[in-house]
């Protein structure tokens, strides 16, 4: 925000010269006998300039402007909104700001779960309750929740911890980048008031906004912001939700050919220099399996394959590298009880899938090839 209103004091133009030398009458006129915002810009070399903004023009409702050489001058409107700013309008109402690059280490207490995400190169890696590799798209929301942990008030003079709720949180936010000191926090939701009798007045509000029971501060520091009633939820998040639920593991760039297996037939298929025919077929459908998501964990340990159809799979793709060496390989089972089981060699898991995820896979080696578009036949008529 201060940034803004210092582009906008150097790209005001204007708009006409009113006064070089005004009277103090004209300064009344113009309302910049007492400007209803004044800015001073302290340069580089130690030049000070300033811009005193005054009353409107009932013309066009341009604003009359007072310069550092004490000129009146003219300039579009919108210059009211860019200088008239509060202390609140110009602060970092960001309550966490932070580097994506520069972050290590994020730690959240919530009500539903406490967990911990480290940094692995691009990715994100559940460090606790669990340690595995997380789900992108759920380190991508916490991370985009507490990115939007925003104030929309600060209390100038706190009643305390317990009124706030911040006593005993109910999220508590640790940030740990590549440098400097770990930042923490605080998050709670202030006690509600209790219940009034039919007959009696309304409660009060809960806050000076009136409009929010979510406060937050930064550990050890004195100051409350109000936030917006749920700015938190995307920061409760379960275990399921956390962990990762890609089912295989491979490089599509590594993949040469794929070997498919439906009963006791099996056909194949390569991927092409060209990406020709069945190879630009089989290209696509890589990335069918490597966006494959479990829906749910069904056996961890891998030691029930027969329990969930897998000990004589229905259906298996197994991955190839340009040596013929097996990069990956999945079982898919029949359906048992409206319920598809899969598991990946990568991993020893078993999951569920929604069947419907591997419904382009193909069923026989004509399926496999790209077919032709077909030709349009000319309309009764036309030759």
């Amino acid at each position: 925000a201060a940034d803004a209103l210092v582009d906008k004091v150097a790209e005001l133009r204007r708009k006409a010269a009113i006064a070089p030398a005004p009277d103090a009458a004209s300064l009344t006129h113009y309302g910049l006998s007492q400007p209803r915002a004044r800015v001073v810009l302290t340069l580089d070399d130690g030049k000070v300039e300033t811009l005193a903004l005054g009353d409107e023009s009932s013309f066009d409702g341009s604003v009359f402007v007072r310069t550092t050489s004490g000129a009146v001058e003219l300039v579009t409107g919108d210059a009211k909104w860019s200088l008239e700013r509060t202390t609140f309008d110009l602060r970092e109402k960001r309550l966490l700001p932070f580097d994506d690059e520069e972050l290590r280490r994020v730690e959240v207490t919530a009500p539903r779960l406490s967990y911990a995400l480290v940094r692995d190169g691009k990715t994100w890696r559940l460090d606790a309750p669990a340690k595995e590799r997380a789900d992108d798209a759920t380190a991508a929301r916490v991370l985009g929740a507490i990115r939007g942990l925003r104030a929309t008030a600060f209390l100038g003079s706190p009643q305390g911890d317990r009124a706030h709720g911040l006593e005993k949180p109910r999220w508590k936010v640790r940030l740990v980048a590549a440098s400097g000191a770990p930042r923490t926090l605080l998050l709670g939701e202030a006690p509600r008031p209790p219940s009034r009798p039919p007959s009696s007045p309304a409660s009060p509000p809960r806050d000076q906004t009136g409009t929010s029971s979510l406060y937050a501060k930064i550990e050890g520091a004195r100051e409350v912001a109000v936030l917006p009633d749920g700015a938190a939820k995307d920061l409760d998040v379960d275990l399921f939700a956390l962990r990762d639920k890609t089912v295989m593991h491979f490089d599509r760039e590594k993949v040469a050919a794929a070997k498919f297996t439906v009963g006791s037939s099996s056909f194949e298929g390569k991927v092409d220099a060209k990406q020709e025919e069945g190879g630009r077929r089989l290209a696509s459908l890589l990335w069918t399996l490597s966006s494959l998501k479990a829906k749910a964990f069904a056996d961890e340990s891998g030691r029930t394959l027969a329990e969930h159809g897998l000990d004589h799979p229905a259906y298996q793709v197994a991955l190839l590298d340009q040596g013929g060496k097996e990069l990956d390989r999945l079982l898919v089972s029949a359906d048992r009880g409206g319920k598809t089981f899969a598991r990946a060699l990568s991993s020893p898991r078993i999951v569920e899938i929604d069947p419907a995820a591997l419904a382009s896979l193909p069923k026989s080696a004509d399926e496999l090839q790209e077919k032709p578009p077909l030709k349009a036949e000319a309309a009764p008529g036309i030759r």
